[in-house]
């Protein structure tokens, strides 16, 4: 008799149990439409979820193909034959629903951080499925979506607390900002002029569709993107303007990130502008661990206009060119061949359905932001921006020396350099280039020059020419691997090509050393952020570099005595 592992015998017994959910033929289940349901104002689903009734299997060989398929999930990205494993993806987001229900209910405390881990997951499985038109009016996944989303509403974080491409936002806008569910309110349009603009805004029936659905359903979480937008605007307003690009598409940041730098989508692009990591390289935007000029704003906003410039230059019509800043020119073009058509209007039928839907949202964002208060928003009142100016930091430091020494707070010089992803400046950067007030310049330079070796961290890097094993890469450097782990946050005991790892070394062999940007910049390919099975201890992942960096030191002094 063939023995199971234990793990996979739950597996097959669960699936066993659901399959009907997986194949959406629970035909005793009454269908559940999503407009049935009423939202609060700040936008949290009203009807609270039902149980959902599980239904024994009938069919040995559907679960044997579901559980081959889910132990491929796993550990592999979707497969890309994708209406095969649809329903298997819907079930296995079913099963992380129900381990966020169990975690929930957990006593004496509920574990709320595994019931978000499963949620998150759930949600960008469920916000994938959701993205194929054909899928979109099916009841059980519908059901389903409803349940996830308004669970994590409920029990882990409000809708309207959420950053712009957070799932739950996603998966909640599939559910509630497809056109084609909004109706439109022509009162909001009443009076409305629209300026002469270089990007035409035509108000048009999907437009307004999009101006209906952030008034209302979206309004909060519209409003915080405006609120962000008074911040960083005026950032942006000036590379716009130095790049000669029509300023309206300073709004295209509010459809493409909620206007936040920080911001990182499930395809892994990043900052304010979105940009994948290989189209970051193209446009000279490099990072790694340590920092991702991708989050910077004048240099992220100077890439995006050079590209966007490119992109019109091409087809000669900014919808054209919005579109491929969405979807790439490969699809563009393939859309315009089979339409025989160069007017974005007449082909959308040929686009995705993120597409088609792209260039109305922008239109829709652009008209509320130049006329917030006559659709229900504040009306936008731009920082005063203060005067910075680079200075130079000659070699890896602490974020909390630098305050210290420089004389302002932590969070003023994170803000100022978002591109730093850590507590510290980039490791084996020389004379990384730190913005400060301008006021603050001068006396800043003196301070940082004055920072004793002590203070500061020397690093040198290995950047892998090919995949290779943690143990090997150790030998090769004659360090232990958990020295390695500890330094670059590795997970995995296969590093990729492309992936930069940092070592301590002395300020002598530093001194030796000089590292371009594009060197600097971690080339490795990531994988769409989806399939978190593994989560470190909380005492590990706060350990800083410093602390690591510092330990390391203490422990090759103690081997030096001996």
């Amino acid at each position: 008799m063939l023995k199971l592992p234990f793990f996979q015998m739950l597996v097959r017994l669960f699936c066993f149990s659901c399959l009907p959910i997986l194949a959406g033929c629970a035909a005793t289940q009454t269908p559940i439409s999503i407009d049935d349901y009423q939202l609060h104002n700040d936008c949290r689903l009203f009807t609270a979820p039902p149980k959902i009734t599980l239904y024994p299997s009938r069919t040995w060989d559907d679960l044997r193909a579901a559980h081959r398929q889910i132990a491929e999930i796993d550990s592999t990205p979707a497969p890309a034959n994708f209406a095969d494993s649809t329903a298997i993806q819907i079930g296995y987001a079913h099963i992380l629903y129900q381990a966020a229900l169990k975690a929930l209910q957990r006593t004496p405390m509920p574990d709320k951080e595994t019931a978000r881990e499963a949620l998150t997951e759930a949600l960008e499985i469920i916000s994938s499925v959701l993205a194929q038109p054909d899928l979109k009016a099916d009841p059980q996944l519908s059901r389903l979506a409803l349940y996830v989303v308004q669970t994590y509403d409920d029990h882990i974080q409000k809708l309207s607390e959420l950053e712009g491409d957070a799932p739950a936002l996603l998966v909640y806008e599939r559910l509630f900002g497809n056109p084609e569910n909004t109706i439109v309110d022509e009162n909001l349009f009443l009076g409305i002029l629209l300026p002469k603009t270089e990007i035409p805004l035509e108000l048009n029936y999907q437009v307004k569709k999009f101006i209906t659905f952030y008034s209302s359903r979206f309004h909060d979480i519209f409003q915080r993107y405006l609120n962000r937008a008074e911040i960083y605007f005026p950032m942006m307003q000036k590379i716009i303007e130095e790049e000669n690009v029509p300023p309206e598409i300073i709004y295209l940041t509010i459809v493409e990130s909620g206007v936040n730098p920080h911001a990182r989508s499930h395809a892994n692009a990043v900052g304010a502008w979105q940009f994948i990591k290989s189209t970051g390289r193209l446009f000279d935007l490099h990072g790694n661990n340590w920092f991702d000029e991708r989050q910077d704003i004048e240099k992220s906003t100077r890439s995006a206009m050079r590209l966007l410039k490119s992109l019109h230059q091409r087809y000669g019509d900014w919808y054209l060119a919005l579109a491929a800043y969405n979807a790439g020119t490969g699809k563009i073009n393939r859309a315009i061949r089979r339409s025989g058509k160069k007017n974005f209007w007449e082909l959308t039928r040929y686009l995705r359905t993120e597409t088609r839907q792209y260039v109305a949202r922008y239109i829709a964002a652009s008209i509320i932001a130049m006329h917030p208060e006559h659709f229900g928003f504040t009306s936008l009142e731009f920082e005063e921006i203060e005067e910075t100016e680079l200075v130079t930091v000659p070699n890896c430091l602490s974020l909390d020396v630098l305050s210290q020494s420089i004389g302002m707070p932590k969070e003023q010089l994170q803000f100022l350099n978002p591109e730093l992803r850590q507590d510290v400046t980039p490791p084996a950067y020389k004379n990384y280039p730190l913005r400060v007030p301008k006021r603050l310049a001068s006396s800043a330079q003196q301070a940082i020059d004055s920072i004793p070796d002590s203070e500061q961290l020397f690093f040198t890097l290995y950047k892998l020419k090919q995949n290779e094993s943690l143990s090997r890469i150790a030998k090769k450097l004659d360090v232990t691997p958990s020295i390695l782990q500890e330094i670059n946050h590795l997970k995995s005991s296969v590093v990729p090509r492309g992936k930069v790892l940092m070592m301590p070394t002395s300020p002598e062999a530093f001194a030796e050393t000089h590292f371009s940007r594009r060197e600097l910049s971690d080339d490795s390919r990531e994988r769409r952020r989806r399939r978190r099975r593994y989560k470190q201890p909380a005492s590990e992942e706060n350990i800083s570099l410093v602390q690591v960096y510092r330990k390391i030191q203490t422990d090759l002094q103690a081997e030096e005595k001996e």
